[in-house]
C-alpha cells in the first residue's frame, strides 16, 4: 500500500530545489540531505517516500523527523502541526518576483542605496515567511547576488537555532571561498552553542582550519575570535579562554589601522564586546567598547542599516550593568527602543535586555516582573537559545 506523505514530499522537493522525477534522483537527494544536516537517509527510504517502491516497509519516525529537519522544522510533529495550522500555499508569483529581483545586476550594488534597501525589504519578507524561504532558499544559495545581498548582508541570527541553519548550509555548499566558509561556519557554530548542542565543536574545527590571512572583512574575523572564546568558556578551559581573549583585544586595538574602509562602524568590536558580555567579562568588554568610541566615526554619507547603533547601545548598557553601573545602564536603556534593534538579531538582543531588566526589578512578585519573565521565556522557546536559561540564573 502506497504511503501518503504528499505535504512532506512537496516540502522535501522544495528544499532540494527540484522535483524528484526518477528513482535515481533519490541518490542525489540522499547526498543533499547529508550535506545539509549531516545525517544519512538511504536512497531506498527516499524511494519509499516518493512511492517509487511499495514493499510494505514503513518509513521510520526517525527518518520522518530528519526529513522534517531537512525542510527547516524542529521535527516531524512540528511539521505536521505547522502545516495543519497554516494551509497557505506559496504564490508562484512571489517566488518569480524574488528570482527576478536577484537577477538584476546594478553597476555598483554596494553603493546603490536603493538596491540595498530593496534587498533589506526582500530579506524581511523571506525571514517572516518560512514557506516562501523554503521555496526559494536553494535558488538564493546558488545566485551570486543573493549570496551577498541576502545571506551575507542579512544573516538571520535569531533563527540560527530554530531552522535557519538549513538554509545557511545551502549557501555554504555553493559559495566555498575562505571568507564565506568562515562566515557561514561561525554562524552555524553560534547556533549550536546558543542551543547548548555539543555539535558546536565540530564546526569550531572547520573554523580554525581556515587560513586567517585570507579573511578581509572584520565581521567573519570577529566571529572566529568569538567562537573560540565561547567554546573555551563553555568547556571551562581557562588557559585557552585567556589566550583567545588577549588575542582578540589585541586585534580589536589594531584592526581599524589596517582595515580603513570599515572605520564607519566597529564591526569587529561589536561582535567581540557582545561575546564578552555573554561570558560576563565586563572589564574586557569595556576596553573593547572604549576602542569603538576612540577609533570610529559616523560619517553623514555612510549608509548603515537601521538598528546596528541601537544594538551597540544595548551592548554598552549590558556592559555597564555588569560593571555595577546600574544608573548609567538604565539611562541607555531608556533611549533604546527595542523595536529599533536590527531585525536579523532583534530577539537575540531583546532576550539580553530582558535579563538585565529583570535583575533591576526588586520585587519578583510584581506584575511588571512577571510580564517580563513571561516574555523572556517565550523568546527563549521561540529562538531555542537555551544558553540564556543558565545565563539568566547567574
Amino acid at each position: 500500500m502506497k504511503n501518503n506523505y504528499k505535504d512532506l514530499v512537496d516540502c522535501v522537493q522544495k528544499t532540494f530545489g527540484s522535483n524528484v522525477m526518477f528513482s535515481k534522483d533519490c541518490i542525489l537527494l540522499s547526498d543533499d540531505i547529508y550535506d545539509n544536516i549531516q545525517v544519512r537517509i538511504s536512497a531506498q527510504t527516499l524511494r519509499r517516500l516518493m512511492n517509487f517502491i511499495d514493499d510494505g516497509v514503513k518509513i521510520s519516525n526517525t527518518s520522518l523527523n530528519y526529513l522534517a529537519v531537512y525542510c527547516g522544522y524542529e521535527n516531524y510533529k512540528d511539521f505536521i502541526k505547522l502545516n495543519n495550522d497554516n494551509t497557505k500555499i506559496v504564490d508562484s508569483k512571489d517566488i518569480k518576483y524574488i528570482k527576478l529581483f536577484y537577477s538584476i545586476n546594478p553597476k555598483n550594488p554596494s553603493l546603490d542605496e536603493n538596491y540595498h534597501n530593496a534587498s533589506k525589504n526582500i530579506a524581511k519578507l523571506l525571514l517572516r515567511d518560512n514557506d516562501l524561504l523554503n521555496s526559494t532558499s536553494t535558488f538564493l544559495a546558488k545566485n551570486k547576488s543573493a549570496q551577498i545581498f541576502f545571506y551575507e548582508r542579512f544573516p538571520f541570527i535569531d533563527g540560527l537555532s530554530s531552522g535557519y541553519s538549513i538554509h545557511l548550509s545551502k549557501y555554504l555548499k555553493e559559495k566555498n571561498n575562505y571568507e564565506s566558509q568562515l562566515f557561514g561556519n561561525c554562524l552555524l557554530y553560534f547556533g549550536f552553542a546558543m542551543s547548548n548542542n555539543v555539535k558546536r565543536s565540530f564546526f569550531l574545527k572547520l573554523i580554525n582550519a581556515i587560513p586567517e590571512e585570507q579573511i578581509y572583512h572584520p565581521f567573519p574575523l570577529a566571529r572566529k575570535f568569538a567562537s573560540n572564546i565561547l567554546e573555551h568558556y563553555l568547556n571551562q578551559n581557562e588557559f585557552e579562554l585567556e589566550k583567545w581573549i588577549n588575542l582578540s583585544i589585541k586585534e580589536a586595538s589594531n584592526i581599524s589601522k589596517w582595515k580603513r574602509e570599515y572605520i564607519n562602524f566597529p564591526y569587529f568590536q561589536f561582535i567581540l564586546a557582545d561575546v564578552l558580555n555573554l561570558i560576563e567579562r565586563p572589564q574586557e568588554a569595556s576596553e573593547v567598547l572604549e576602542i569603538c568610541e576612540l577609533d570610529y566615526k559616523r560619517l553623514p554619507d555612510f549608509s548603515l542599516d537601521e538598528g546596528y547603533i541601537e544594538a551597540l547601545d544595548l551592548i554598552k548598557a549590558i556592559n555597564l550593568f555588569q560593571l555595577g553601573k546600574v544608573s548609567e545602564s538604565k539611562r541607555i536603556l531608556k533611549r533604546v527602543n527595542s523595536k529599533d534593534i536590527i531585525f536579523i538579531m532583534h530577539d537575540y538582543f531583546l532576550i539580553q535586555r530582558l535579563i538585565i531588566e529583570l535583575k533591576m526589578i526588586t520585587s519578583k512578585t510584581s506584575r511588571k516582573y512577571q510580564l517580563k519573565e513571561t516574555e523572556l521565556n517565550r523568546l527563549i522557546n521561540k529562538t531555542k537559545f537555551y544558553f540564556f536559561l543558565d545565563y539568566n540564573k547567574k
